[in-house]
């Protein structure tokens, strides 16, 4: 086979090229920092990287989602503290009031203040978070949980106590914290405050319009301690829940970053480069090249007159 001078040329073209493409992508990975720079250079751990990156967005999410939960939660656990320390507030007014020695004015003042914890307590029924939602409205995050009339002080043309009608629902919003948890971050105003029948408005209500009528009120008292009892049940019994929660969303982070620290470790196992080797591998490619282009100017400068002289 006869070897014309243009395949010597074209022959030392390539390998320039070849050898300057290879030093080119070295520099790249050192650059990047990354030892795959397009899915092509090494398919099967492009695809695993893909896998690890979306799992890991999903884990990051969730942690998102339990930074929410949790501040819902204390939100929550704030306003119920406010809740119990009224009840109970309202329960030592209440064994106040029984005291044979009081007055029908003394036990109207009694009253008066009673009617300003009722206010206090449908205020903190009635809060809402953030992004204006009720807290405790159940689905119905956009209607006012509890719909009544306070009075303050006593209006004559209304003498009985209004109580808080509840015009939420019973349903509970929850936020994913977890592939297979999705945790309550709402309550309804019925689980909390009573129902109907048996809401803490209803017991504060019917014990101040007892005051104000004056006379006996050790009937009025004994209802109002076992009204008070049940709504301070409620709320200790929704707190505990909620603390019980916390832990849980705390558990989950520990667990979502001892997660995400595995996923890191293997994106790094997979796209991170070795500096040590690449640096190494870049110098013994530049070397390359430079014998490369002297071997090439050498044989390119070759003819039949360097034989004849």
């Amino acid at each position: 086979m006869r070897v014309s001078t243009n395949m010597i040329y074209d022959q030392g073209v390539r390998a320039l090229q070849m050898q300057s493409a290879a030093l080119l992508y070295t520099g790249q990975q050192i650059a990047t920092g990354r030892k795959i720079l397009t899915p092509a250079d090494d398919p099967v751990a492009s695809a695993r990287a893909l896998d690890v990156t979306q799992s890991r967005s999903v884990n990051q999410q969730f942690a998102t989602n339990q930074g929410y939960a949790e501040d819902a939660l204390k939100l929550v656990e704030g306003q119920l503290v406010g809740a119990g320390e009224i009840i109970q507030y309202a329960r030592e007014r209440a064994l106040a009031a029984g005291n044979p020695a009081l007055s029908d004015s003394d036990r109207k003042s009694i009253a008066t203040d009673l009617r300003a914890q009722f206010d206090a307590m449908l205020a903190i029924a009635n809060t809402r978070d953030a992004n204006g939602d009720y807290l405790f409205a159940g689905y119905k995050s956009n209607t006012v949980p509890f719909a009544g009339l306070s009075v303050t002080p006593a209006d004559p043309a209304k003498p009985v106590f209004d109580s808080a009608k509840y015009e939420g629902d019973q349903g509970t919003r929850t936020m994913q914290v977890s592939s297979s948890r999705f945790m309550p971050v709402s309550f309804g105003g019925e689980t909390v405050f009573g129902g109907e029948n048996d809401s803490v408005f209803k017991v504060l209500g019917e014990f101040v319009s007892a005051l104000e009528a004056g006379g006996a009120v050790s009937g009025a008292v004994s209802d109002a301690l076992d009204g008070l009892d049940a709504s301070l049940d409620r709320v200790l019994t929704t707190r505990a829940q909620i603390g019980s929660q916390l832990v849980e969303v705390e558990q989950l982070g520990f667990i979502g970053s001892d997660l995400d620290l595995q996923y890191a470790t293997t994106l790094s196992n997979l796209q991170d480069l070795d500096y040590n080797e690449a640096i190494s591998r870049l110098t013994q490619q530049q070397t390359y090249l430079q014998a490369a282009q002297q071997s090439f100017l050498k044989t390119t400068g070759l003819s039949l007159f360097n034989y004849l002289s």
